[in-house]
């Protein structure tokens, strides 16, 4: 981290200093965010992004403390255990795979894990899980990336999947 910036943790409604949703810096006028999926830091002039959050949602933090949120990877990811329907979750059943939500400013990436390709790919199942209108949406139970992990051991045999 270098001295020249100031850091800064973007905390909208719902999140914490502790677990942000975002962070950025800022040398002079010139703003920059790490892409929590590629995980560079991108000029915000060059970027899809057009603006800084909301003066209110960012909250200052040293360049140590930016660092640290910087190096862990996993505190930035959200994993879900997928059931085909709540009424699968209720009676025991087994999860079918995992789900996680990586959230960027340029993006937020939601993807499952497909085990038969061993790949994590593209999915809806956080949104139609949300969506009302659906009428026999899939279960997500949130996990922690340690039981993400174990999920995919137990249902497709393979270690490391949460990596980033």
């Amino acid at each position: 981290m270098s001295e020249q910036y100031e850091y800064f943790a973007e905390v909208p409604q719902g999140y914490t200093v502790e677990r942000p949703d975002g962070l950025w810096r800022r040398a002079g006028e010139e703003w920059e965010y790490l892409s929590l999926l590629d995980w560079q830091w991108h000029h915000l002039k060059d970027s899809t992004v057009r603006t800084v959050p909301p003066a209110g949602e960012l909250h200052a933090v040293t360049a140590e403390r930016a660092a640290a949120l910087e190096a862990d990877r996993q505190g930035w990811v959200r994993y879900w255990a997928l059931y085909v329907d709540e009424e699968d979750f209720r009676e025991g059943e087994a999860p079918t795979t995992v789900v996680r939500r990586r959230s960027s400013p340029e993006q937020e990436l939601d993807e499952s894990y497909r085990g038969s390709k061993g790949i994590w790919g593209p999915t809806s199942a956080v949104a139609e899980s949300r969506d009302l209108r659906t009428s026999n949406p899939p279960h997500l139970e949130e996990v922690s990336a340690e039981r993400a992990e174990e999920l995919l051991q137990e249902i497709h045999g393979v270690t490391g999947a949460t990596e980033l």
